[in-house]
């Protein structure tokens, strides 16, 4: 189902062309920046400033005009298609099945791993199939009569969740990450490749013997935060439009918002102020959509002419298929490797984030993460070198359920 679409009102209504690039301006993944610069986060006022959206009146926000976007192919799923059958040598029409039958697969993933709870050892994807992991019998039972594979395994996700916590208390150093990893029913630590307290997290693993394997990483772990021309620290994408029923907001990654009092459009358009920061820990902040020529239009900016309504969110699952959009990399495809993954980079620690092999470089931060009509995270850190991506891309993403459960907002468009 498409969402619905509802005029902006305007007194003098602009050209095609100016509608269209005010409003890819504010979609997800456009480039914004920061008028000034101030120290630390912007607490939310209770009541902004400002009218309302005036284009309804009965306490939903208003979609943008039909001109203000290109057009959002087969139910928003046609581009991701063409991506992911390009990427793995498959026909169109085989990526277009096989993103149905994810998409049913998380959501099933999502249902049974919460009404499971201490049962469940996590899920993952595995070959076209939905894996849920359990520690008894009965919890794979009930996993078998939802329709998916059950697999018994000796250590439950929260148990695996305790011994990550205990790893992190250990001595360690910046690109150094901790993840559950539910194929294999461990712990995962990935290290880099020369590091002096390297041996203090192998140390603190001996107690856990078999559950926690370690890896070798590369590369240096860094947010995604661009430096453009005029900008000490600008240069950030756009997440996901949301809204409270009365006003709008960009939902992007913490580390941007935080300083940024107030943003701006490169062509000097006023979008509004950072009305919230979290990060580190976690990796999301909040731009109010105050300006008086912005507003939001519930799709993403694909970068090739096309554009992808999203419809709510989900928590993402090892194994899936995703997309990332970014004013810097643009509209790329990949997979899902961990979730609930704690990454000790450069600017501090970050926890619960999702990891994918798409390359994403700076400028990309806050972006948005997707699969189909669905929100998944937004763009926070990646092992890239330099300017470059590294060879073996790894990228960081911050669930957008968090942000959404926090701000207590929903996805714009969302029915």
């Amino acid at each position: 189902m498409s969402d619905p679409v509802v005029s902006h009102p305007r007194t003098k209504r602009p050209s095609r062309r100016s509608l269209l690039a005010m409003a890819l301006a504010v979609v997800a993944s456009v480039a914004f920046v920061p008028t000034a610069a101030a120290a630390g986060p912007v607490d939310r006022p209770a009541q902004p400033g400002g009218a309302a959206d005036r284009a309804r009146t009965d306490g939903r926000a208003a979609l943008a005009s039909p001109g203000s976007v290109d057009r959002d192919r087969a139910g928003g799923a046609a581009d991701m298609a063409e991506a992911i059958a390009g990427q793995r040598g498959i026909s169109r029409e085989a990526a277009e099945k096989l993103l149905s039958a994810e998409n049913a697969d998380v959501r099933l993933a999502n249902q049974l791993t919460t009404e499971l709870g201490a049962s469940s050892g996590g899920a993952y994807l595995s070959d076209g199939n939905l894996v849920v992991t359990v520690t008894d019998a009965a919890a794979a039972a009930k996993v078998t009569a939802a329709g998916a594979k059950a697999r018994i395994v000796e250590r439950g996700e929260r148990q695996l969740q305790s011994i990550q916590r205990a790893l992190e208390a250990a001595p360690s150093e910046p690109n150094t990450t901790w993840a559950v990893d539910p194929a294999t029913n461990q712990v995962v630590v990935s290290l880099p490749a020369s590091g002096a307290k390297n041996a203090g997290q192998r140390s603190a693993a001996r107690k856990f013997g078999a559950a926690v394997r370690f890896e070798t990483s590369a590369g240096q772990i860094q947010p995604n935060v661009g430096i453009s021309s005029g900008d000490s620290l600008g240069g950030c994408s756009a997440g996901f439009t949301a809204t409270d029923y009365t006003f709008n907001y960009i939902i992007t990654a913490g580390h941007c918002t935080q300083g940024y009092p107030h943003w701006t459009l490169p062509n000097g358009q006023d979008v509004g102020p950072s009305l919230e920061s979290n990060y580190p820990e976690d990796d999301y902040g909040l731009i109010w959509m105050n300006g008086p020529s912005v507003w939001a239009t519930g799709v993403i900016n694909l970068w090739n002419n096309t554009s992808r309504s999203i419809h709510g969110w989900a928590t993402a699952v090892s194994g899936m298929s995703v997309c990332n959009s970014g004013k810097t990399t643009g509209f790329r495809c990949g997979t899902v490797l961990k979730t609930n993954v704690t990454v000790n980079g450069a600017g501090g620690t970050v926890r619960q984030m999702v990891e994918t092999n798409i390359c994403t470089l700076g400028g990309d931060s806050g972006g948005p993460l997707f699969a189909s009509n669905t929100a998944y995270g937004l763009n926070s850190h990646a092992n890239r070198v330099g300017s470059q991506c590294n060879s073996s891309p790894r990228t960081w993403h911050q669930p957008v359920g968090e942000a959404i459960t926090a701000y207590q907002v929903v996805i714009y468009g969302a029915p």
